[in-house]
């Protein structure tokens, strides 16, 4: 199988959304352990709802420039796409021999 092009809006919709699914488990466990160890420990930390702002801030950062990244991927994979190909990949079910596609080929060559 070769790759040889993607859809950068594609790319970018999927990071996107991943890192949107990722960013709400974070902050549930940001949450969850803010809560437990203002339970714990009452007035010893920051409470819930600053570390709540703080991780709300952060995790938006994350998705925007996570998406920004995913999306210049997309477009520079596009770009070496043209220069080298693409991706080549060799899927089989076999998992007996993990032998490179390269020497399995000079070995059916080889006469002997």
């Amino acid at each position: 199988m070769r790759i040889s092009e993607t859809n950068p809006w594609s790319v970018t919709l999927m990071c996107f959304l991943f890192l949107g699914a990722l960013g709400v488990c974070v902050l549930g466990a940001v949450l969850a352990t803010s809560v437990i160890l203002d339970i714990v420990a009452p007035g010893q930390g920051p409470s819930p709802s600053q570390t709540l702002t703080v991780a709300t801030v952060v995790i938006a950062l994350e998705v925007v420039l996570g998406t920004a990244v995913a999306c210049l991927y997309g477009f520079m994979n596009n770009y070496t796409a043209r220069f080298s190909g693409g991706l080549e990949m060799t899927l089989t079910a076999d998992l007996g021999d993990p032998t490179s596609a390269g020497s399995r080929d000079e070995a059916a060559l080889d006469p002997q």
